[in-house]
């Protein structure tokens, strides 16, 4: 017996995640390819910007065709093929009036556009300046989830139809719809997020003030590589990000983006604040005395110990590091708060390598 499908129903579906409305449709080798190529596009848009050979431009254009490009394409081809798999009579039936199922699709793809289809344009614009308010606008990740996950939840039930709703049963298609789409949206911006900030790359703005002038500026909104150091140890010239020791006071701990000069067992000096001597040798570090900083009006940091609560590793006298910690300073030396305060630090106080650069855009690449 053949059945009829709603075909705004596999629109939306292959919105939410491209290939889901073809199996719904029963195009189950065509959704399946795009749920494949759906997911290599997004594992390979974490490799491009793991990768320091590649620039911002590709991981960009990757996470581009995943989330815009390839639901442009998988919508309206599971909406075609839908609706040349139904009858003739229940096409004529379905297109008689305001096609609900249109108006869940519209409020999916933005809230309040579902509302102006059918014709109730004061919720939807209210919907529509909501979404902007809250989503663009705000900055805050509780308030972007309400705006990306359970606004276009609600606004999609409520253009559906609220007086379809009484006669809705546990097994009509809206309430599978609704879960799916909550799935959907939890799986993109909940689960999948916070798995690859936890292991593989994370984007962080970083309150690095002058130390790290001028390679990453106070506000630059940086890429954390967490999955490298899992097969090899940090290497000298790297940037990481640390978590400062623990008797350092916040005052001093703000900065956490640092770079490695010198690891366990060297023995490390820093003389004249910006020279570093390491077994006796001088080594230049990227990015280090070889690159200037702009003028500053605030006083650099007083290293002569008259000031400084702390003792000063490797500035009065050469500093042995101990086995299986680093060394750490900040391009901008005389002005960061680094391991010549608080020593250096164990291997386990490294939380990730700075890779690239992301913002702002005339500053957007890899570090160096």
């Amino acid at each position: 017996m053949h059945t009829n499908k709603e075909p705004w129903l596999a629109g939306s579906l292959s919105w939410l995640l491209p290939g889901m409305g073809h199996i719904y449709s029963k195009s189950f080798g065509r959704g399946i390819c795009l749920i494949i190529l759906a997911g290599f596009l997004h594992v390979f848009c974490i490799a491009s910007l793991i990768s320091t050979r590649t620039s911002l431009f590709l991981p960009i254009l990757l996470n581009l065709c995943g989330i815009i490009i390839l639901p442009i394409y998988a919508s309206p081809d599971a909406y075609r093929l839908t609706r040349r798999r139904n009858t003739e009579d229940f096409e004529i039936e379905r297109t008689l009036g305001k096609d609900p199922w249109l108006a869940v699709f519209l409020s999916v793809v933005l809230p309040g556009l579902g509302h102006i289809y059918i014709r109730k344009r004061i919720v939807g614009i209210l919907l529509l300046l909501s979404f902007f308010v809250i989503y663009v606008i705000s900055q805050r990740n509780y308030y972007a989830l309400f705006a990306a996950l359970i606004l276009p939840t609600v606004a999609s039930v409520h253009a559906y139809g609220p007086w379809k709703l009484r006669k809705v049963k546990l097994k009509h298609p809206l309430i599978l719809f609704v879960i799916l789409l909550l799935c959907a949206g939890f799986l993109k911006r909940i689960l999948i997020p916070l798995a690859e900030g936890q292991f593989f790359v994370q984007p962080y703005v970083p309150l690095v003030g002058p130390s790290m002038e001028p390679t990453i500026l106070d506000g630059s909104r940086i890429v954390i590589d967490k999955l490298t150091y899992s097969w090899k140890v940090p290497a000298i010239g790297d940037i990481v990000r640390i978590v400062p020791p623990e008797n350092v006071p916040s005052d001093y701990a703000r900065s956490t983006i640092k770079r490695i000069v010198a690891v366990g067992g060297e023995t490390v000096q820093v003389r004249s604040k910006d020279d570093v001597y390491v077994d006796g040798k001088k080594r230049e570090v990227r990015g280090g005395a070889r690159r200037r900083a702009r003028p500053r009006s605030s006083p650099p940091i007083d290293f002569s110990g008259r000031y400084n609560p702390y003792l000063a590793y490797g500035v009065h006298e050469p500093y042995r590091i101990p086995e299986g910690h680093y060394f750490v300073l900040g391009d901008n030396r005389r002005y960061s708060v680094d391991s010549r305060f608080f020593g250096a630090i164990p291997r386990e106080n490294i939380t990730g390598k700075v890779i690239k650069i992301a913002w702002p855009p005339r500053r957007m690449g890899v570090v160096r």
